[in-house]
């Protein structure tokens, strides 16, 4: 399959499907499955589609993310890398 070259260079590309609750102080992000990545896959295409969708940075929110396993874990986000943090989230 060629690339996707109309989303290749795009930072706002996110191929995961999701649902998310806000508080604030939190973003609660939800994978439904349905996407063509994971939301753990395509972390920091989601946040920065996240952040230009809420017109702001969420760098100082507590964010968790809960997989299509029901895992909840941190995430944490510096407006240019992403990762899962290795201990899981503590509701």
């Amino acid at each position: 399959m060629p690339p996707d070259l109309a989303n290749q260079f795009n930072p706002l590309a996110c191929k995961a499907d999701f649902t998310y609750s806000m508080t604030p102080a939190t973003v609660k992000i939800q994978d439904t499955g349905k996407g063509k990545k994971s939301v753990a896959d395509d972390l920091e295409a989601f946040l920065r589609k996240f952040e230009y969708r809420h017109q702001g940075s969420i760098v100082r929110y507590r964010i968790s993310y809960r997989g299509t396993q029901g895992t909840e874990h941190l995430v944490e986000w510096d407006a240019q890398t992403a990762r899962v943090a290795n201990r899981p989230s503590l509701e």
